[in-house]
């Protein structure tokens, strides 16, 4: 998977401020929190993953690159976008962790992402 395990992204998750790890109640994959929003979760069989970005910024990408990334929805609830999945073997390392940073800045405090700056989200 060009490198890019669940290991790898929980590492690059949890160096994040204020960030928890969860397992989803449903899949029973890991996701990651902050502040109470979920901004990264694997998926099924944890070959893809689903980062919590803008819907805009997921509609981009996954247009981008259709074979391998799609903005993903919820078909029963409310706010039904959730972000863009990647299956994780497509993709560097380098960019798996600024998608994980982007992820983190989107749905982070604004505060918190004020006092922990990092590379610009693409």
């Amino acid at each position: 998977m060009a490198g890019v395990t669940t290991e790898r992204v929980r590492g690059w998750a949890t160096a994040l401020p204020e960030v928890n790890e969860k397992q989803h109640h449903l899949f029973k994959v890991p996701v990651w929190q902050v502040h109470g929003r979920t901004f990264l979760g694997m998926g099924r069989g944890e070959s893809t993953a689903v980062f919590c970005i803008s819907e805009e910024a997921a509609n981009a990408a996954a247009a981008a690159d259709p074979e391998h990334a799609a903005a993903v929805r919820r078909k029963d609830a409310r706010r039904s976008f959730l972000g863009l999945e990647v299956h994780l073997a497509t993709l560097s390392a380098l960019q798996a962790e600024a998608m994980v940073r982007e992820a983190w800045a989107t749905q982070a405090p604004k505060r918190l992402v004020n006092q922990h700056p990092g590379p610009a989200p693409r």
